[in-house]
């Protein structure tokens, strides 16, 4: 779950020094709206960039066809190692013969998950894929998926042992461009913090780009600074000694 920070007049008067914050996040809107219920005026970026939300505004998202759902499906149908999560606006769905420890996962990850006997009946509008792999496979599998599913989806992993399947420019710099220029913030206003490859067209999007210290190489090298593990209160200590002293 990543945080963007924007400066500017106008925002809501809760952000004392005019500064708005934004969640960037793989989970659902639906469920980043239950976790951030105090704070009704941020805005959440769901979906790794698919969903825009905040309370006032309600709910933008961007779904997959069901002809391009049932091509993803078949391209990762090869791959029995892989468990897959086709997740919608409001409910996830899993295979229900899964491995139960990826079952469990899901659940404890997001807002509403449902099993299913073959993914290719569900009929829910389809946000994104959630992909888990064995660590040493993640690498070798982008390479893979990725001309196997041009003009389909984009594999942006999340890190060794896990991909997101997104649409074609529905990733999280698209959701922040959409947004700022919805609220009047330019680039050069943004800071973004981050510590996977889905998050790197934020990187190249906003001016200031800061890596998590247990980000991957080509992630920090992409970033203008870099901070703390995200274990280690990076982000906060950051925003303690760059943003609020």
């Amino acid at each position: 779950m990543i945080m963007v920070i924007m400066t500017r007049s106008g925002l809501p008067t809760t952000m004392r020094r005019g500064i708005q914050f934004v969640i960037a996040s793989g989970h659902q809107a639906a469920e980043l709206a239950t976790t951030f219920s105090a704070y009704p005026e941020m805005w959440l970026i769901g979906g790794n960039g698919a969903e825009l939300w905040q309370r006032e505004a309600g709910l933008k998202a961007a779904t997959f066809s069901p002809q391009a759902t049932q091509q993803v499906l078949a391209a990762l149908a090869p791959y029995p190692e892989l468990q897959v999560a086709l997740c919608g606006t409001q409910t996830v769905h899993v295979l229900a013969h899964a491995n139960p420890q990826f079952v469990a996962n899901m659940r404890d990850y997001y807002y509403q998950l449902e099993t299913c006997a073959d993914l290719t009946t569900v009929t829910d509008p389809v946000v994104k894929f959630d992909v888990i792999c064995p660590a040493a496979m993640t690498d070798q599998l982008v390479y893979e998926l990725t001309p196997k599913l041009a003009g389909i989806a984009v594999p942006a992993s999340g890190g060794q042992g896990s991909m997101d399947l997104i649409q074609p420019g529905m990733h999280k710099g698209r959701a922040l461009k959409q947004l700022g220029e919805q609220l009047g913030i330019l680039p050069d206003e943004m800071l973004v913090f981050g510590d996977g490859t889905n998050d790197l067209e934020m990187f190249h999007y906003a001016t200031h780009a800061v890596a998590m210290q247990n980000a991957p190489e080509n992630v920090q090298a992409n970033a203008t600074a870099v901070t703390g593990t995200n274990v280690d209160n990076g982000v906060l200590d950051y925003i303690e000694q760059h943003i609020l002293s």
